[in-house]
């Protein structure tokens, strides 16, 4: 016996927005069978992102990093992703 997720056929998309959930990008639907993997070959944003093809290259910002005691600043550089995986290593 199969099992499948739905009984119908379906479409499955990547997404970026901002922390605001503006969208910025999507991909076009690609079939839901296919996994996150494969679906990032699919998506040019991320990949322009991962060359540093985006922003001018030049993409620099600072975080805090620390505990409720003491903080530090410190500098990264390139565009950051969240994703639910390691994409594009």
């Amino acid at each position: 016996m199969i099992s499948h997720k739905l009984d119908m056929p379906s479409r499955t998309y990547n997404i970026h927005v901002t922390h605001r959930r503006r969208i910025l990008y999507t991909t076009s639907g690609h079939p839901a069978r296919w996994n996150d993997k494969t679906l990032q070959l699919y998506d040019e944003y991320a990949k322009q992102m991962h060359h540093g093809k985006m922003f001018g290259g030049n993409f620099l910002f600072t975080l805090l990093e620390g505990d409720e005691n003491s903080a530090t600043e410190v500098m990264y550089a390139g565009p950051w992703e969240i994703v639910d995986n390691g994409y594009l290593d």
